[in-house]
């Protein structure tokens, strides 16, 4: 187990480890000068070994689920009948060899993992590369690179949860939430989209202007009833940025994305049920934190319109997502 800590000039630090290429922690300041991890986290970096949680970490080679657990091959089916974030051990769960950077501007690692043919059922060997860099405008980086020998299916994202009050508040109900995206998808029961795209406009989903969680997640709409909260993806707008913005008020804490992908699944921790014990000594509750996960539609291989996530031999995939930390 390898861990890299990487600051910038303005006091914001982090850590990330090999296994799962994953961020392990984040601490930045709030409107009070006063430093505090805002991600979740588990307290220590080998207690990822043995919870299942995705905490942080980079997710592939396909991310959310994929009905049935097939596509022109069988994929692991480890999510009752269907296959959910690239099979029982995907890239989470994976030793990745790391290599430290720096730079006149920024700071960095580069995570690089070579997935062997069929792990998972997945065909073709794939060279994934995932660099994080931290940079002097408080901008964390994310670029994800692959390459592959036979026609395969790739659509990363990354785990982290966010809470952006640190150790002052277990849920994240005093967040305010903005996604620029006038769509999103319902899900079945099994958390698959049905195949709708549904404008937001008068339901729970507008998210356009910056609202409450605590009032999103109480909302009686059927769709967050079903999910017990956001597990939704939405389709970006194109060219607005930034694509999403998180902001906790009363410290001043707010992080803003801007991402290549089509796409954002903000998903609430509505699973959450005391199953772990967080790096503040307490147990995980649900909604405990939010992911904000940039990538393709899911289960994208069954519906035409949903993007393409098919990578091709000559076809280098790239992928990029920036969270800016700030105070407003």
């Amino acid at each position: 187990m390898k861990v890299y800590q990487l600051e910038n000039a303005n006091g914001i630090s982090m850590r990330f480890m090999n296994y799962g290429a994953a961020v392990i922690a984040i601490e930045t300041p709030d409107s009070r000068g006063e430093m505090d991890n805002i991600i979740l986290s588990l307290p220590t970096p080998h207690d990822y070994t043995k919870e299942k949680t995705y905490l942080g970490a980079t997710i592939g080679r396909v991310a959310g689920r994929i009905r049935g657990g097939e596509w022109t091959f069988p994929l692991e089916k480890n999510e009752g009948e269907n296959h959910c974030h690239g099979g029982t051990i995907g890239f989470e769960s994976r030793f990745w060899d790391g290599e430290p950077f720096q730079e006149e501007t920024r700071v960095g690692v580069r995570f690089t993992y070579h997935s062997p043919a069929f792990e998972n059922g997945y065909p073709g060997n794939l060279t994934a590369t995932v660099c994080h860099s931290l940079d002097h405008e408080n901008n964390w980086r994310i670029t994800y690179t692959a390459t592959t020998d036979a026609i395969t299916l790739f659509n990363p994202t990354n785990h982290v949860y966010f809470n952006l009050a640190g150790s002052k508040e277990n849920t994240i109900h005093n967040h305010t939430l903005a996604i620029q995206s006038d769509a999103y998808l319902p899900l079945t029961a099994e958390n698959l989209p049905t195949g709708e795209i549904k404008n937001v406009q008068n339901t729970p989903f507008d998210l356009r202007t910056a609202t409450p969680l605590q009032a999103v997640l109480a909302s009686n709409h059927h769709d967050i009833q079903q999910s017990q909260g956001l597990n939704h993806p939405f389709i970006l707008n194109n060219q607005q940025h930034p694509a999403a913005t998180l902001t906790h008020p009363d410290t001043g804490r707010q992080v803003r994305i801007t991402t290549t992908a089509p796409a954002v699944i903000p998903y609430t921790g509505n699973h959450f049920n005391q199953d772990f014990t967080l790096s503040t000594g307490q147990k995980v509750t649900k909604y405990a934190g939010i992911a904000l996960e940039t990538q393709q539609l899911p289960d994208a291989i069954h519906h035409p319109n949903f993007g393409n996530i098919i990578l091709q031999p000559d076809q280098p995939f790239f992928s990029e997502t920036t969270y800016q930390f700030s105070l407003k």
